[in-house]
């Protein structure tokens, strides 16, 4: 590990451990400030997601479109604040649980469950409800390129009881999860260029990873869709719906029901999505 990276790792410690000490009301003081600067200051893809909301919502007016821009930038700090002062954050918020008894009915299948999420609201939070309350969680991650914000990430994770695979990890790590009868969580919605599958995401073709459809269809292991969605007073609402097809499932068939399930979600709750990625970019 280089010194500017241990540097990141020793800051970004010294940070989470501040932020566990404030109360909950002067982190959302943090965030507030954090979410006003970046939105003024700082124009990464800002235009990008801009673009993404216009193109998702083409009926409606700029104004419109600039309010849930805000939200956005907004949800992403509260997401980035939250995660870094974890347990605190998720002790000090109220949880609202909606079909949980999927999650129990899916272990006692015994055939390894895969959690298929985007990222939409809270999700960091989202992982550490899970794992605060011993679901036997593992999820998918990308390497961060700096070895010490990477260190610390994975730290954290599985202090709350997140286990952790990087993407490209050998495969068979991800088939122990479910063949071990635990819960694989997968964050599928960012564009998979010429490795994912095409399927429609507000009437538009996008390429979307395929891995939840290989996993289920190779492995019948149940497949949950679930986010996590924020009122205005912070209480947080799960909810877990499982993903059944008619037919025969196939790649596209079960890649196409959850990207479904995650555009509805967004219509509800626009402000909520993760607009920055370049969603349409692969056709």
């Amino acid at each position: 590990m280089k010194f500017s990276e241990k540097i990141t790792l020793i800051f970004l410690r010294a940070l989470s451990r501040h932020l566990n000490r404030v109360t909950s009301t002067t982190r959302q003081r943090y965030v507030n400030w954090l979410a006003a600067f970046v939105y003024k200051c700082v124009p990464v893809r800002k235009k990008v997601a801009y673009s993404n909301i216009q193109r998702a919502f083409p009926s409606q007016n700029k104004e419109w479109v600039t309010k849930v821009l805000r939200g956005t930038y907004e949800m992403a700090m509260q997401n980035f604040i939250d995660f870094l002062s974890a347990p605190s954050s998720v002790s000090s918020t109220q949880f609202k649980i909606i079909n949980q008894e999927i999650l129990d009915t899916a272990i006692s299948r015994n055939r390894g469950t895969i959690l298929v999420t985007g990222h939409f609201g809270l999700w960091e939070k989202w992982g550490a409800w899970l794992g605060t309350n011993s679901y036997p969680i593992t999820g998918i991650f990308q390497r961060q390129s700096n070895k010490g914000s990477d260190q610390f990430f994975k730290e954290l994770r599985k202090s709350y009881g997140m286990g952790h695979i990087y993407r490209r990890d050998p495969i068979e790590k991800s088939y122990k999860v479910l063949n071990d009868n635990k819960f694989l969580i997968l964050a599928s919605d960012q564009d998979a260029k010429d490795r994912g599958v095409i399927v429609n995401f507000f009437g538009h073709k996008t390429s979307v990873p395929k891995g939840a459809a290989i996993f289920h269809i190779k492995k019948g292991a149940s497949l949950i869709f679930s986010v996590g969605t924020v009122a205005k007073d912070g209480e947080m609402t799960i909810s877990f719906e499982e993903i059944i097809l008619k037919e025969k499932p196939t790649i596209e068939s079960v890649t196409q029901a959850y990207t479904k399930m995650l555009e509805t979600k967004i219509k509800e709750f626009p402000d909520h999505y993760f607009w920055f990625h370049r969603k349409w970019k692969s056709k």
